[in-house]
């Protein structure tokens, strides 16, 4: 316990000190400079530290990760009487936390409360994953795709990039499902979407459009590459349904559009009138 620093007036100190220790969030008192000058229990476990005594004349801003530092700056500049809160990641265990002050009527010190919000932002992650995801295929549905194909091809133009879309959908669904019932109409989507995944890159968006419609934007993808991107993924989804057992087999009809600088909506209609095109002729099934 540091000899010129008390909580709280009015209360026997060594109750104080119990209080401040044992509380469920993080405390510590830092200095103008940014040096803590004590740490709770609480605080000093989120660090990654044994012992409270590691801390004590370590600066704070070290302890954050380098993209926050700048706002975590600004608020150890500010040295009058105030209040706020920020969120910040710290560097052990990669770990979210609010940060709230008060720079009491000593301005050359700041009491900082530390509260982990770690459970929270998993919550908040998940929440978000389930918005623009498709619970069936776990693929970008279509608020998803459309969120990181807006983004990916404002970039895309930035570098003056190509991109290709790809628009697939699968041939007479309808039959699958009134023939073979619904839980297999599932299990086609599912393994359509599987090979997607397995057959295009990490940095290609993929997502289930509608029904049984699927998207596939590839940033800077060469146009005369389309027909083997196609013939690959014919071969990828035989290849799923073989490995399974599956006597069914599943034609795909496939549209693209390809260009530099097109929006989103244009580039799914090109792709559309291409792919339904290919859907009157004969049903192209997987090898």
């Amino acid at each position: 316990m540091p000899k010129d620093f008390s909580p709280t007036a009015g209360l026997p100190q060594s109750l104080c000190w119990d209080l401040v220790d044992n509380l469920p969030d993080g405390l510590c008192c830092a200095d103008a400079g940014g040096s803590i000058l004590y740490a709770n229990r609480a605080f000093t476990e989120m660090m990654g530290r044994s012992a409270t005594d590691d801390l004590i004349g370590e600066a704070i801003l070290p302890l954050v990760q380098t993209p926050f530092s700048s706002q975590v700056q600004r608020f150890l500049a500010e040295r009058k009487q105030s209040s706020g809160a920020l969120q910040v990641r710290m560097k052990q265990q990669n770990r979210w936390v609010q940060l709230s002050w008060l720079v009491t009527g000593d301005e050359d010190r700041a009491i900082i409360l530390v509260r982990d919000l770690s459970w929270y932002k998993a919550k908040e992650e998940e929440l978000l994953n389930l918005a623009l995801t498709d619970e069936l295929t776990g693929l970008y549905n279509r608020r998803g795709f459309r969120l990181m194909a807006d983004q990916e091809l404002r970039h895309g133009k930035r570098l003056g990039a190509s991109v290709v879309l790809l628009s697939i959908d699968i041939d007479l669904f309808k039959q699958i499902n009134d023939t073979f019932g619904h839980q297999e109409g599932d299990r086609t989507l599912k393994m359509v979407a599987t090979a997607l995944k397995h057959n295009f890159r990490s940095s290609d968006i993929i997502g289930r459009w509608g029904g049984d419609e699927f998207l596939v934007l590839a940033l800077d993808a060469p146009q005369g590459s389309v027909s083997i991107m196609e013939q690959r993924f014919r071969v990828a989804l035989a290849d799923a349904f073989r490995q399974r057992g599956l006597s069914l087999r599943v034609g795909v009809s496939i549209g693209h559009a390809s260009g530099y600088g097109e929006s989103l909506d244009s580039l799914i209609e090109a792709a559309d009138r291409l792919m339904y095109e290919a859907k009157k002729k004969p049903s192209q099934q997987t090898p």
